[in-house]
C-alpha cells in the first residue's frame, strides 16, 4: 500500500501512520513517501504506485484531490486518513477523522464507493472548485494559522475578500451561457461548506455524473447579506442573486482575471475549464456511510 503523506497540516502524521502501520495485519507492505512542497503528492503517487494495491492519501483536502488525481490514472482505489483543517471530502462521505478508526476502516469491513472527480488542464478536484470570493480568501490564509485553529483561519481574509471588486465573467456550462458581474462562481461536486451540515444546496451529489454550477450576481452589501442569508437556510439556488446551471462542461473567463481554488489550494487564474469524469474513482468508506453503490463499487477494498 503506497502512503503519500503532507507533513504541512494541522495533525501529526507521524502519529496518523504510526496507527496505520498498528492495524495492518502481516505481511502487509506499507510504503510511506512524505511531500516536502506544495504540489508534490501527485507527483510522488504517479511516480510509486506502480505495483501498488491501494493509495492512502494523508492531509487536508488539496492533498487528497492530488493523490486522487495518481490513483484515477493507474485505475487503483483510495483511502482517506484526514490530516487537514476541514478535511470535507472524508467527512461528506463518512469516513472517520481520528487516526486509529480510519486505520480500522481500511483493514477492517468497509466498501467501495465510486464518485466522480473534476478535471481541469491544471489538476484534479473532488469537491469543489471556484473562483472570486472563496479563492481569494484561500489564498490570504495563513498556513500556520490553519494548522492552528483549523477553518477558523478563513474568517479574517474571508472578510477582507467580501470588499473586493466583481469582475465581468463569462461562464458556459454545456451549451448554455451566463454573462454577469460577479464576485463568486463556484462549481461543485460536493454539496457542504466546512462542515457536512453546511449544503449550499439540495441535490448537489459526487455520484450524479454532473457539476452544480453557481453564479453569484450580487455585489452591495445588502445584496450580499441577503445571499448569505440564504445560504444559511440551504437555499442558495432560490436567490435572485445567484443562477444556478448543471452539466458536465464548464468554461469560465472573468476580466478581471479571477485565482482559482481546487478543494481549497488556489492555482492559477481564469480563463480556466472544468470537465466531469464519471465514476472514476473509488474511495474506502464506512460500509454503512450514506450513497448508493454501482456495479464493481459492491467489493471490499483491503483484504
Amino acid at each position: 500500500m503506497l502512503v503519500v503523506a503532507n507533513p504541512a497540516t494541522r495533525r501529526d502524521i507521524r502519529r496518523i501512520i504510526g496507527a496505520l502501520r498498528e492495524a495492518a495485519p502481516s505481511g502487509v507492505g506499507i510504503d510511506v513517501r512524505i511531500t516536502s512542497r506544495a504540489g508534490e503528492a501527485r507527483e510522488l503517487a504517479m511516480e510509486h504506485a506502480p505495483g501498488a494495491s491501494l493509495l492512502i492519501a494523508v492531509g487536508g483536502d488539496g492533498t487528497v484531490a492530488e493523490v486522487a488525481g495518481a490513483a484515477i490514472e493507474h485505475d487503483l482505489p483510495l483511502a482517506i486518513l484526514p490530516g487537514g483543517s476541514t478535511n470535507i471530502i472524508a467527512r461528506e462521505l463518512g469516513i472517520p477523522t481520528s487516526p486509529q478508526a480510519g486505520a480500522k476502516l481500511i483493514f477492517g469491513p468497509n466498501r467501495l464507493k465510486p464518485i466522480d472527480a473534476g478535471s481541469s488542464d491544471r489538476r484534479t478536484f473532488l469537491h469543489m472548485a471556484g473562483a472570486g470570493f472563496d479563492s481569494r480568501f484561500f489564498a490570504r490564509t495563513n498556513s500556520r494559522l490553519k494548522r492552528k485553529v483549523g477553518w477558523l483561519a478563513y474568517l479574517p481574509p474571508a472578510g477582507m475578500a467580501l470588499f473586493d471588486q466583481p469582475s465581468e465573467v463569462v461562464v458556459k456550462v454545456d451549451d448554455e451561457e451566463i454573462r454577469a458581474t460577479s464576485p463568486l462562481v463556484l462549481v461543485a461536486n460536493g454539496r457542504s461548506v466546512m462542515q457536512p451540515s453546511i449544503h449550499i444546496a439540495p441535490g448537489i451529489s459526487k455520484s450524479d455524473g454532473v457539476f452544480d454550477v453557481f453564479v453569484v450576481t450580487c455585489n452591495r452589501p445588502v445584496e450580499k447579506a441577503r445571499v448569505l442569508g440564504r445560504f444559511l437556510a440551504r437555499q442558495l439556488d432560490r436567490s435572485p442573486f445567484v443562477k444556478r446551471l448543471r452539466g458536465k462542461h464548464v468554461e469560465l473567463r472573468a476580466e478581471p482575471p479571477l485565482p482559482v481554488q481546487f478543494d481549497g489550494d488556489v492555482d492559477g487564474e481564469t480563463p480556466v475549464t472544468f470537465d466531469i469524469l464519471e465514476g472514476v474513482l473509488h474511495i474506502v468508506v464506512p460500509v454503512a456511510a450514506s450513497g448508493s453503490l454501482a456495479g464493481s463499487g459492491r467489493r471490499q477494498a483491503t483484504t
